[in-house]
């Protein structure tokens, strides 16, 4: 003999059905805090996988970043050497044409003094 098919009174009744009915409740709560957490992990995976997307994309800028900071550092560098050589050529030309117009300023003076000893001298 079940549960149901014993003679019950009223009072047992009516408290059988507010069990249930409280079960019933706590089961749609339940089930209702269950789609919340379902929908909240969706939103929080998206976000999640929006924070990826922007993680790749703040990663692939960095990467370009450092690659053009390399080529201009390159560039600098060559710059620096090709500068540097050049006013060390620069400067070695400028030290040999200023000795060679010493050297004629030279010439031209004591040129001149034989010339000045000459005409005292006669």
């Amino acid at each position: 003999m079940g549960v149901f098919d014993e003679e019950m009174t009223t009072q047992e009744l009516l408290e059988q059905w507010r069990e249930a009915t409280r079960a019933a409740e706590l089961a749609e709560r339940l089930a209702k805090l269950a789609s919340q957490s379902v929908e909240r992990a969706d939103r929080d995976a998206a976000a999640v996988e929006e924070l990826a997307r922007l993680a790749k994309r703040a990663a692939q800028a960095a990467e370009r970043a450092a690659a053009t900071a390399s080529r201009t550092a390159e560039q600098a560098s060559t710059f620096a050497r090709e500068s540097r050589a050049g006013t060390l050529v620069d400067a070695e030309q400028a030290v040999a044409d200023t000795k060679a117009d010493e050297a004629k300023a030279r010439d031209r003076y004591h040129e001149a003094e034989r010339g000045a000893s000459k005409r005292v001298g006669s």
